[in-house]
């Protein structure tokens, strides 16, 4: 019955326009959630529930809270579904608590580690897959379906599909522009490899960025591929571009969601603690000085 019940999931979530790896995420966490309480999903209560998010991880760093609100979101996705569908008698995630998680914080990489990675020895093709997320703003999904109809330069126009399947026509960055002269105007620009048809997966370019970033020498292991969207949306700010502009070529649904890069930079709050004037240190207190 679970596996009946998580493809009608499926096929309801496809209708509902969502993206192959939201319903493919949503899937693991249920099955997940199903293997470590050992009771089939249909019939768990908020008891199961509660005990799966507020579980304890043998990891240094636990579980984070973004990880549990995720879970919480695909379990309460599922059982809405679920009881609508008459397979629950109610719906255990409706006196499910919801999680909460501290705002996020943007991990960008500095042009000069963009720079490094360029020039750490990647491939071509690794090469442009930073340029794209650094100049663009691309997720790592919307760089592996990069098509060379998809550019069109003498509009400055290039297509893409965000997140939720959701498809946009944004302004193309003249490095982009130069990069697109280089690239196949008729076909991906990063096919499928090993006999396979399509584009790479969003888990490639991943790995490829991933490996730049070792040969370039950063080892922080918080700057992730997606932190050239976040190195994009950070320096477009610092720039003092509006942040509805910011909000517009990221494609989020909601300005809340791009706030996270208007706060201040730590470029630009040690610049500012540096325009008090500098002063030599007195020795000694001065007392028994005054007649």
């Amino acid at each position: 019955m679970t596996t009946h019940a998580l493809d009608g999931f499926a096929t309801h979530q496809r209708g509902q326009g969502l993206a192959v790896t939201t319903i493919r995420n949503r899937a693991s966490i249920l099955r997940t959630l199903e293997r470590t309480i050992e009771v089939p999903l249909l019939e768990m209560n908020v008891t199961h529930l509660r005990s799966y998010l507020g579980r304890e991880s043998d990891r240094p760093a636990g579980i984070s809270a973004g990880t549990r609100r995720t879970e919480r979101g695909a379990m309460v996705a599922f059982y809405t579904f679920a009881h609508e569908e008459g397979w629950c008698p109610e719906n255990p995630t409706q006196r499910l608590a919801a999680v909460s998680a501290p705002k996020g914080e943007p991990r960008p990489f500095t042009i000069e580690q963009v720079d490094a990675m360029l020039n750490s020895g990647a491939y071509r093709r690794t090469r442009a897959m930073i340029l794209l997320g650094y100049y663009q703003g691309f997720r790592v999904s919307q760089i592996a379906r990069v098509h060379g109809h998809d550019i069109d330069v003498d509009s400055g126009i290039i297509r893409t599909i965000g997140k939720g399947s959701k498809h946009g026509l944004l302004p193309l960055h003249p490095v982009i522009a130069a990069l697109a002269a280089t690239m196949p105007r008729d076909g991906y620009w990063f096919p499928a490899r090993s006999g396979r048809t399509g584009h790479v997966s969003g888990a490639a370019v991943t790995n490829l960025i991933t490996n730049a970033k070792y040969r370039a020498g950063i080892t922080d292991p918080k700057l992730t591929p997606h932190s050239l969207r976040h190195g994009f949306a950070t320096d477009l700010v610092e720039g003092g571009v509006d942040i509805i502009v910011v909000q517009k070529l990221l494609m989020h649904e909601s300005l809340a969601t791009t706030q996270i890069y208007s706060g201040v930079s730590e470029r630009r709050k040690r610049e500012g603690i540096r325009t008090l004037p500098e002063r030599d240190l007195v020795p000694h207190s001065g007392r028994g000085l005054a007649a």
